[in-house]
Order: structure tokens, then sequence, then C-alpha cells
């Protein structure tokens, strides 16, 4: 008699607490998120159009795009810039 009390008792408690975890309503935003694009600085929009050329000239891998910004800013040279040489940036 005892263990069917606890087991009532402990169902009741269990469905009360259940029962809170229902959804009563549509859940509303509290805010909307809007993401927006930082502007770009002059040098970063240079580096934009250049990677869009370097792609469409094929050089698509991240070593040959590295390579080509390298020789361009004079960390590297020789014959590993022969791609940059043959197609230098457009100011």
């Amino acid at each position: 008699m005892r263990a069917r009390w606890i087991l009532a008792v402990g169902a009741a408690v269990a469905l009360a607490a259940l029962s809170g975890c229902g959804e009563t309503g549509k859940a509303v935003p509290t805010s909307a998120v809007v993401s927006t694009a930082p502007a770009l600085n002059p040098d970063q929009e240079r580096n934009r159009r250049i990677h869009e050329r370097l792609l469409e000239l094929g050089c698509t891998t991240n070593s040959c795009i590295q390579t080509y910004f390298a020789c361009m800013d004079g960390y590297l040279a020789g014959e590993a810039c022969e791609f940059y040489r043959q197609h230098p940036p457009v100011r």
C-alpha cells in the first residue's frame, strides 16, 4: 500500500513538473539580427579585386594566390614570380 502511495505521489510530481515544459504560446523574437558587411578600406578593396582577377586567370589555389601577393609585396622574387610579372596588378 505504501509503495502505491509513493508511486502515485511520484507520478503526480512528475506530471506537474512536465506540464510546466509544455509550449503555452508562440515564441516571439525579442530582437532582429541584421548582419551587414563592414565597409572595406581602399587597400582591402584593391586586394579583393586582385583576388577576383586571379581567380579569373586560373590562379585558384591558396599557394598561387599567396605567392602572387608575396611577389607583389616584395617578399618573394625570382622564378616563382613569373606569373606575377605576366599579370601585374591593375592600379
